[in-house]
């Protein structure tokens, strides 16, 4: 199977293929890795949150049983969430990537598709 030609750097003007080496540091920054900001606290926290919750909390809600792999903050570390336990939920990926773009577009002010 033929692989996917590169894709071009975001930036425009720039003609450099992804990962970018000029803009890729200018994008991110000096962003440390999730594991380095949230410690190993967040991985004991992350297993007894999958423990207690081994299905999906929305999928549950309409009735499917699929399992959770992901810990959600409820309210967003970003928009004032912290790590306490009534802040957490365990989600599959599916429903964690859906409910992270929509707090994405929120964020950057664009409609979100229902």
């Amino acid at each position: 199977m033929p692989m996917a030609p590169p894709r071009p750097c975001t930036l425009p003007g720039c003609r450099h293929s992804r990962p970018c080496p000029t803009h890729d540091k200018a994008w991110h920054g000096d962003r440390p890795h999730w594991r380095e900001r949230y410690g190993p606290a967040w991985d004991r926290t992350r297993a007894q949150v999958l423990a207690e919750e081994p299905f999906c909390r929305l999928c549950l809600k309409y009735g499917r049983r699929r399992p959770s792999t992901t810990v959600d903050h409820i309210v967003p570390k970003a928009w004032g969430g912290g790590d306490e336990r009534t802040n957490l939920q365990a989600l599959c990926a599916w429903h964690q990537h859906r409910k992270a773009s929509r707090e994405g577009a929120i964020g950057r002010n664009t409609r979100v598709a229902r």
